[in-house]
């Protein structure tokens, strides 16, 4: 088959989903009336309806104008006093593929919570990145998004750190304020040298005065992002997993209480300190897969969020380990 004969033939293709898509969701045919219409199978129908969803063909919007969430999410809530929570399915599937889930959901609740006037804090990360790219598009007056903290320089780990706020601010038509700078430096005088520079301590006051911030949470170890950007020696890493170090959020890092392991490394990190995102009015964090369920249930038993993304594997975890 040349060619040509191959491109026409997968153009027949499309336009056969698109028929079947239209038919079914467009004009409420049934898969059987589509069946006859089309001259296949109704399994075949089914097939079609499915490649059509998979290729992006059709995208489905459930609207909960109650805002009352599944029993999994209202569970959850209410056994963590959080303000809301949002659950992605996770069927063992690849950490990839959970991310892109936590993604989505994460952008359709951001979709539903801004407006214009209003200024969101984001952090980095592949998870946020994720929600990054999963955004709709709306045009939103006078909106800012800004940098909660510094990134990573090291590009072999890149962490999207401005692409996460930039992308945000583009899909809002938001002014987007940018921090890049490391996220942690070696020494304090360093800090304060560079956060006393007008336009860095402008973007931090910002920052301090989002209502509404989404970050992530990340596990701690040698294998995390943080640690393998050279931001710590192997004896400060040993030395913060002997004082109980299980995870970072916006690069702070906190033993299993959520609260934070090492004021000497606090005072040499750039960004939003912890205490400032309880005090937000929505403190968003998008985060799950198996390796950071430790990292969560310190963030909640430190009541570092009152707003949770994740995804079924963790909320069955998080809602059976808590009633041991």
């Amino acid at each position: 088959m040349n060619i040509c004969a191959i491109m026409i033939n997968k153009q027949n293709q499309i336009a056969t989903l698109v028929e079947a898509a239209r038919l079914y969701y467009e004009h409420h045919f049934s898969q059987q009336q589509i069946a006859l219409k089309l001259g296949i199978s109704r399994p075949g129908v089914s097939r079609l309806l499915r490649q059509a969803r998979d290729k992006g063909i059709v995208k489905i919007e459930i609207v909960d104008l109650s805002k009352l969430g599944t029993n999994l999410e209202n569970k959850l809530k209410k056994k963590f006093n959080l303000k809301r929570v949002v659950i992605a399915p996770n069927d063992n599937e690849d950490i990839g593929v959970v991310k892109k889930r936590l993604g989505v959901a994460a952008a359709a609740l951001l979709n539903e919570m801004t407006d214009s006037l209003m200024i969101l804090g984001v952090s980095w990360g592949t998870t946020m990145l994720e929600v990054a790219r999963h955004i709709n598009k709306k045009h939103l007056k006078d909106m800012i998004v800004v940098q909660l903290n510094g990134g990573v320089s090291r590009a072999e780990y890149d962490t999207h750190a401005s692409e996460v706020a930039q992308k945000i601010g583009e899909a809002y038509s938001a002014i987007p304020y940018l921090l890049p700078l490391p996220a942690i430096v070696d020494r304090q005088d360093v800090k304060r040298a560079i956060i006393s520079d007008k336009n860095i301590a402008h973007t931090l006051q910002i920052a301090r005065e989002a209502k509404v911030a989404m970050f992530t949470i990340g596990s701690f170890g040698y294998d995390s992002v943080l640690v393998k950007s050279n931001y710590f020696e192997s004896e400060e890493v040993e030395i913060l997993l002997k004082r109980g170090a299980i995870g970072d959020i916006c690069s702070r890092i906190i033993n299993y209480n959520g609260e934070i392991c090492s004021e000497e490394l606090n005072s040499r990190t750039i960004g939003i300190e912890i205490e400032e995102l309880q005090k937000k009015e929505y403190s968003i964090a998008v985060a799950g897969g198996k390796e950071k369920l430790p990292a969560i249930k310190a963030a909640l038993n430190g009541k570092l969020f009152n707003v949770l993304v994740t995804d079924e594997w963790v909320a069955n975890k998080l809602l059976s380990e808590n009633k041991n």
